[in-house]
């Protein structure tokens, strides 16, 4: 594999790979990004002119950073032509099997065999999506969080045929981006973060559609509790600080925690019923009603770049 990466293709233009392109030409490289229509590509390029922009105007780029990192950036409907040359590739296609196949498979192909093939899967198993490359060995998950440019944490984790090497260049190139790279010790669906999402978004919903609480009281628990904590010290150093120590939390909340889990949700899909209760609740959020989708991300990235400024150093 490639220990020195200059040239990077980004596959898949929608918000992950724009946020993956935006990032590494803010960190010198250069880029291609390759999706299937011209247009498509021209609405993602300009969106990574603007996230460049709103780096550089929030203090995450320096005066003059975003244009020049604009001019690292090419784009182009051709696979062979995107990865011609990329020493590290990132594919971010829809989430489904059958397109990551197709586009591993393409990619396998076309470029040498020391040549990083990740994907941005937010679920997938590698094992599964490698069957289909030659060199299996070269193949890596590298899961990213949205906004992908400006949020730190990227899961890493191989498939079954995944060399060490490979999980290890990929590990310490996420590293030099300024990235906060976790490695997984095994695969499991939706890696770290995105099963502990699933279980509260499904312990939130069930709270919402079950009439505990509206949507609006949900977000603004969580906001004002475990969302200001959390953040610092994560859900297992929490219950450490809780119990005063892990093993005196375990023993005196074993009941509290008991009836907890007894009484939560386990269904596994949202019924049309729970799914109309909580779409009208969330549309009665009052930001919802307010403000536009692009309103919102824009102010949910502007406090994101407020977080960031603050030293968290003690881990």
């Amino acid at each position: 594999m490639k220990n020195n990466i200059k040239k990077v293709a980004c596959i898949g233009s929608g918000l992950i790979g724009q946020g993956w392109a935006t990032l590494f030409a803010a960190k010198g490289y250069e880029i291609i990004m390759q999706d299937l229509s011209e247009d498509i590509l021209k609405s993602a390029v300009e969106q990574v002119a603007l996230n460049l922009n709103f780096m550089e105007d929030n203090g995450r780029l320096q005066l003059g950073e975003a244009a020049t990192a604009y001019k690292r950036i090419r784009a182009t409907t051709d696979l062979a032509e995107a990865v011609k040359g990329a020493d590290y590739i990132q594919e971010s296609v829809p989430d489904d099997y059958p397109s990551k196949r197709k586009v591993f498979k393409e990619m396998d192909a076309l470029v040498p065999c020391d040549t990083i093939l990740a994907s941005s899967s937010s679920g997938l198993l590698m094992s599964e999506i490698q069957k289909v490359a030659t060199r299996p060995e070269r193949c890596v998950m590298a899961h990213p969080f949205l906004p992908v440019h400006l949020l730190p944490l990227v899961e890493i984790v191989g498939g079954e045929q995944t060399a060490s090497e490979t999980v290890d260049l990929t590990y310490n190139l996420m590293a030099k981006l300024g990235k906060t790279p976790v490695r997984l010790k095994k695969e499991v669906s939706g890696y770290i973060v995105n099963r502990l999402q699933a279980a509260i978004l499904r312990e939130a919903v069930d709270l919402v559609a079950s009439g505990v609480a509206s949507a609006e009281e949900v977000d603004r628990a969580f906001c004002s509790g475990m969302g200001l904590r959390d953040p610092f010290i994560g859900p297992i150093l929490r219950a450490h600080l809780a119990g005063n120590g892990i093993e005196d939390f375990l023993e005196n909340y074993a009941d509290s925690y008991r009836l907890r889990w007894e009484s939560m949700a386990t269904w596994h899909t949202v019924s049309p019923s729970m799914r109309e209760i909580f779409v009208k609740n969330v549309n009665e959020m009052s930001i919802v009603r307010k403000h536009s989708l692009e309103k919102i991300k824009n102010w949910r990235d502007k406090m994101l770049v407020e977080i960031l400024k603050l030293d968290r150093s003690c881990r």
